[in-house]
């Protein structure tokens, strides 16, 4: 039996090495892939399946063992790449994080523009993220006059929490301007970070 171990490996590596692995092997042979993340073993099965290949798994825990064997099937014009998918965040398991008023370099107006879209888009695409959070002059967002403030109201109304940074706030003299979401502490902030599932930053 031949054993790989692609754990910790972003797609395509499980799929070239699962696919290079079986053209090594004699018919017959056995092969045994461990793998640690459900997106990986999803799309190797994929492959495998597509391709007639005949396969076990045993999982325990997060580690996943495909047991696999080889069929005189020919795989060499197989293109890997096609399998795979990759582990995108799920609905609300992301944060955004505005650092400024702005998205990008540049012409103010543009960047300010660019928030209005992004936020739009992702309210579009039903991937509401978990929370947002509003650091140095990103924290002008939230307040009176901020012209993505209807935009984040809707955010707020369907139950993604606004945070602002308190000493930011204050920095600017702005505490009592704020119009949406709550003023929060960098506890709260790190904790909502760290427990995301990813962080984007704008």
């Amino acid at each position: 039996m031949k054993i790989i171990d692609v754990k910790g490996m972003a797609c395509p590596m499980p799929l070239i090495k699962t696919k290079r692995a079986l053209q090594e092997l004699e018919k017959d042979e056995t092969l045994k892939v461990i793998i640690d993340n459900d997106t990986s073993v999803s799309n190797v099965l994929h492959f495998l399946h597509d391709n007639n290949i005949p396969v076990t798994q045993k999982k325990d825990g997060n580690i996943t063992e495909l047991t696999i064997n080889k069929t005189d099937v020919n795989i060499d014009d197989v293109e890997v790449e096609n399998y795979c998918e990759v582990d995108l965040p799920t609905v609300n398991d992301f944060v955004l994080v505005f650092s400024k008023n702005k998205i990008g370099e540049g012409n103010d107006e543009l960047g300010q523009m660019l928030v209005t879209g992004f936020l739009n888009t992702f309210k579009e695409m039903n991937r509401m993220p978990k929370k947002i959070i509003f650091l140095n002059s990103g924290v002008f967002l939230v307040l009176k006059g901020s012209q993505v403030l209807p935009v984040l109201k809707e955010y707020e109304e369907s139950g993604v929490e606004l945070l602002a940074c308190g000493a930011c706030l204050d920095f600017y003299e702005k505490t009592k301007d704020i119009a949406v979401g709550r003023v929060s502490n960098a506890y709260d902030i790190l904790n909502a970070t760290l427990d995301a599932g990813k962080v984007l930053n704008f």
